[in-house]
């Protein structure tokens, strides 16, 4: 008689970490999750914050985003995720310009940064001094959909 031990092997677990700006961070199941199994985020960032990215410390997954459910499929072995957030409002200013802002004149200056390949090439554009911190209002909101300021 042959036996197909697979069968009989006990699932993995499931940890989920997470920084201090998010209140939760949780697993649908933790523990003796079998392979191929889909497993259901919980992901609540604190006011004021949003989630970053979730990195696959441990397990080789990959998190998918589907309709405002993050999840991901079981593969054979444990898993460790870490759930980072960011600030909800910070902008980063992409062209220098005028604008009107409950109607007051303001000058906006670009803050963003362009990282160059060894060869000279643009490789990233990132928002100097991690970016201005904005409240949406409708004129901003103008400001947002014409691409002058860009979320970060």
């Amino acid at each position: 008689m042959k036996m197909i031990l697979d069968l009989f092997a006990g699932g993995h677990s499931v940890t989920c970490l997470k920084d201090a700006h998010m209140t939760t961070f949780s697993a649908s199941a933790t523990s003796d999750v079998q392979e191929n199994a889909t497993v259901t985020l919980t992901v609540t960032p604190a006011d004021g914050y949003e989630v970053d990215e979730i990195e696959v410390c441990e397990g080789g997954v990959t998190v998918t985003l589907t309709s405002s459910t993050y999840s991901f499929t079981m593969g054979t072995a444990n898993v460790t995720l870490y759930c980072k957030s960011k600030a909800n409002n910070k902008y980063m200013i992409t062209e220098e310009c005028m604008a009107s802002v409950n109607e007051t004149k303001v000058v906006l200056h670009a803050n963003n940064v362009i990282s160059l390949t060894p060869n000279g090439v643009p490789k990233a554009v990132t928002a100097a001094n991690g970016g201005a911190s904005v409240t949406v209002t409708p004129a901003i909101q103008s400001l947002i959909d014409q691409g002058i300021l860009v979320k970060i």
